[in-house]
C-alpha cells in the first residue's frame, strides 16, 4: 500500500509540472421513449500531462533477417486514476483536435490514454 501512495504522488508531481487542462466532449445516448435515442454532448474538464512515446517495429523474414526497422510515436495524456475518461472521448489542445482512443488504468494510481489526432 505504501509503493501505491509513493507512485500515487509522485504522478501528482508529474501532472502539476507540466499540466494541460483539456474540456473533454462526450456523446451521451438517452431512450427517447420511442424505440430511439436523443444524442446530447456533455463536458468534462481535466487536468493532464501530454507526452509522446516511442515505439520501434520491425519486420522479420522467415530466415531471421530484418527487413524493416520503424520508429512511430504515439501520442498519450497522462492524468489521475479517478479522472473521467472514456475511448471516444474528444478534445481540442494547442489548435488540434484530438480522440481518445485506448485508456489504460495502472492500479487506480493513473490513467494512461493512447489520442489520435483527428483535425
Amino acid at each position: 500500500m505504501g509503493a501505491n501512495r509513493y507512485y500515487q504522488k509522485y504522478i501528482e508531481k508529474l501532472i502539476n509540472a507540466n499540466p494541460g487542462d483539456i474540456v473533454l466532449t462526450r456523446i451521451i445516448k438517452e431512450p427517447d421513449g420511442y424505440e430511439g435515442f436523443i444524442e446530447h454532448p456533455v463536458q468534462i474538464s481535466l487536468a493532464v500531462t501530454f507526452y509522446t512515446k516511442k515505439a520501434p517495429r520491425s519486420t522479420i523474414q522467415e530466415k531471421g533477417t530484418v527487413v524493416t526497422n520503424l520508429f512511430s510515436s504515439i501520442n498519450k495524456i497522462l492524468t489521475k486514476g479517478d479522472a473521467d475518461i472514456l475511448e471516444g472521448d474528444t478534445f481540442e489542445h494547442g489548435g488540434r483536435k484530438y480522440r481518445v482512443g485506448f485508456v489504460n488504468s495502472y492500479m487506480g494510481i493513473c490513467k494512461q490514454a493512447e489520442v489520435e489526432v483527428i483535425e
